[in-house]
């Protein structure tokens, strides 16, 4: 396991400690559509059906989910009547997974068997591609590569022809950091709350790196065409206070022993990170900030790509 996946990894078994006890079982952002009174259930269920809808599958059809999370898309479409098949590398989302009767694999994108070829009709990356790359691809121009293969690796295992879809959600760079690199020092080299500090913490906390914007359509280039885009940046911000204000009432709560006495062996393994997630939470607020100001330092882009013929 190289340090970019043990990272992923120890970012979400932390995750695992606490949203699961807030009642937060999905992990990407809901659509509010301009109403910010929705719950974020409600919101996620909107995205849910948005990005089922965009891959324009029917009773029957395979589709296959890059980074499922908790499984919750997958629920969606088994309910509409898809044959869904999920993939990720957090073995605690996975047994959850399993646990609820869904056909989820411990498994990397890379590593897509060859029986897979051809099979689905739709594949979904509901904001997993953020952890595809890392600040080293991001200085060394080795990024382009790995979203070239990403897509080169849908493309394999979608049914041919221009019918298949591969939908994603992702957060994209606006104004990042003028030396990805610098993102490897620690969060306290930089004065605290400066864009630098924040872009430290949200690295070390959860790994990888964001793609640029246009960088995704030119790496899709030649096997997808790029049908729709939609900005769902203020969604995310939406999203991100939600859990924020429902993380912190869990913690005023009595439920603070029990999810802390859980969260200790993974503060064992990797104290470093997981206090630094811990804090880019509920301290700095890091991972709010990004999606916060009239122009804010990401968005947060749907994509519907059309594999070519």
């Amino acid at each position: 396991m190289n340090l970019l996946e043990n990272r992923v990894r120890t970012c979400y078994s932390v995750v695992d400690r606490f949203f699961p006890a807030c009642g937060l079982l999905d992990l990407t952002e809901g659509m509010y559509g301009g109403d910010p009174r929705l719950s974020v259930e409600e919101a996620q269920a909107h995205q849910h059906d948005y990005l089922l809808d965009q891959l324009g599958c029917g009773t029957g059809t395979r589709i296959l989910d890059v980074g499922c999370g908790y499984g919750t898309l997958l629920k969606r479409a088994r309910q509409r009547g898809l044959d869904g098949v999920g993939i990720s590398i957090s073995p605690e989302q996975v047994g959850r997974c399993r646990r609820e009767g869904l056909d989820v694999h411990l498994l990397d994108w890379r590593r897509l068997p060859p029986d897979w070829n051809g099979v689905f009709d739709g594949v979904v990356a509901n904001g997993s591609i953020e952890h595809f790359a890392a600040p080293q691809d991001a200085a060394t121009g080795t990024a382009d590569a790995i979203y070239t293969e990403l897509f080169a690796a849908v493309a394999r295992v979608l049914v041919p022809g221009p019918s298949s879809r591969f939908v994603s959600t992702t957060i994209h760079m606006v104004r990042g950091p003028g030396d990805p690199l610098s993102l490897l020092r620690a969060p306290s080299s930089f004065p605290r709350g400066s864009d630098d500090y924040h872009w430290s913490v949200l690295e070390h906390g959860w790994g990888g790196y964001y793609p640029a914007l246009g960088q995704l359509e030119r790496c899709a280039a030649p096997r997808f065409a790029l049908l729709a885009e939609q900005d769902g940046t203020d969604d995310y911000r939406l999203t991100s206070e939600a859990w924020l204000s429902r993380v912190r009432a869990a913690l005023r709560s009595w439920r603070t022993p029990m999810m802390l006495w859980r969260l200790l062996p993974v503060l064992l393994r990797a104290p470093r990170q997981c206090t630094g997630l811990l804090a880019a939470c509920l301290r700095s607020e890091s991972w709010a900030w990004q999606f916060r100001g009239d122009d804010p330092p990401t968005r947060l882009l749907r994509h519907t790509w059309q594999r070519s013929a």
